[in-house]
């Protein structure tokens, strides 16, 4: 049987998980000004505003897509280091 590599569902999980904390920012954005979150059109809204807002989602999207990337590429190397074959074809437990 094929085994599964968890590094190809990974970017998948990463696009669920930033949508789910992007809309959680938004929601918390709104809760705290009573505004919906400033948009790059919007020029009403200060640019530090602005630029601060997108620094912010850029930084906690590219903070899940990390440690979702990585946390998939070490389940897989452990995975792989538990099922090495040692000497005379016996399982190895891997370091």
């Amino acid at each position: 049987m094929a085994q599964f590599d968890p590094r190809t569902l990974a970017p998948l999980v990463s696009m669920a998980a930033t949508w789910a904390v992007r809309k959680a920012l938004t929601e918390g954005y709104r809760k705290t000004t009573g505004n919906l979150p400033p948009q790059r059109t919007d020029l009403g809204t200060p640019i530090g505003t602005v630029l601060l807002w997108a620094g912010l989602t850029a930084l906690t999207t590219a903070l899940i897509d990390v440690m979702i990337q990585r946390g998939a590429a070490k389940y897989e190397e452990h995975r792989m280091l538990s099922h090495q074959v040692g000497p005379g074809g016996q399982h190895s437990a891997g370091a």
